[in-house]
Formats: C-alpha cells, structure tokens, sequence
C-alpha cells in the first residue's frame, strides 16, 4: 500500500513501462468532492477529494487522491482547487480561485467569456448586482456540474428518488 502501489497502478494504466514516462501521460480531466469515502489508487481509505485523470496516450481513465497526484503532477495546486470549490460550494457567492477558473475552461465547464469575465472580477469587493448575479451563475454552474454527476452514478447505481434536481422541480 502506498507509494509503490500508486506507482505500480499508473504504469500498468499506461503506456509507457517505467514511472518517469508514464506519468507525463496522464492530465487531470476532473476533480469531484465525493459525498461517500473513496479509495485511492494507492490504497488510501478514506479519501474525499478526488482527482479524476485520463491517459493522453491510451484514452484509460483512473481516479486519485488530491495528495497522490501531486506525486507526478507536481505543478497542479490540488489544495488551492479543493479549497475554491469547497468555498463556493459552501456559499455560492465567494470567489473561485484563478486555477480553479482556468480548470473549468479548460474542461469547457465555462466558456471563454465567463472565464474572462471571473478572473476581471474576482478580487474586486463590490460588484454590480449584474456583475453579482452573473458571478452565482457561473458559481452555480461549477457546483450543479458536481451534484448532476452524483446523480448520473447514482442512477447508474440504480438507486432511484435520490435525485435533488427532480426533487426541486416538483416543489416548484
């Protein structure tokens, strides 16, 4: 368990047979505040933030913890992604972070006018209640991202009435 077990799983995933290729191969295509405790790749129980990635050379796909991927993605500022999301998360009208705005861009979960837009506005204390309003929605867009993958696995799970978005829009 551990470091070589991490090690070992990327390799076998990979292309590339030895550590110091194989990790070039992988980029992080999402990050998800699990609800439920998680294992990681390396054998780390419990884990709640995860760090999805996908294989550039071979399309597999594999998820790690946020402090096992900065093990062979150095560059990457997990915490800092964490940290935002759980911000928002928490109330909708805090800020992203710079690298959690860039994230989403790049994973197309905003586009390019918004990204533009949230990094003019970020640091700024007031806001024109347009301005406000467009922030939430970029904020809410992120955050629902999340919830409406939890309701994918849980319908592919087969557990039904557990949906908040359709428990919402019968109250409406």
């Amino acid at each position: 368990m551990g470091q070589s077990q991490l090690f070992q799983g990327i390799i076998e995933l990979s292309t590339a047979k030895f550590w110091d290729a194989a990790k070039l191969e992988w980029k992080i295509s999402d990050i998800e505040m699990s609800d439920e405790w998680q294992t990681c790749l390396c054998g780390q129980y419990p884990i709640r933030e995860l760090c999805h990635l996908i294989n550039t050379s071979n399309g597999n796909s594999t998820t790690v913890g946020n402090c096992c991927v900065k093990k062979f993605m150095p560059d990457l500022s997990s915490n800092k992604l964490f940290t935002a999301f759980k911000r928002v998360r928490k109330n909708i009208e805090k800020s992203l972070n710079s690298e959690f705005i860039q994230l989403a861009f790049e994973r197309n979960w905003i586009d390019q006018l918004s990204r533009d837009f949230y990094l003019n506005i970020m640091r700024k204390t007031k806001l024109s209640e347009k301005q406000r309003k467009w922030k939430v929605s970029i904020n809410e867009k992120i955050v629902f991202r999340e919830i409406r993958r939890a309701n994918v696995r849980l319908k592919d799970l087969s557990i039904e009435g557990m949906n908040p978005i359709e428990k919402t829009k019968e109250n409406q």
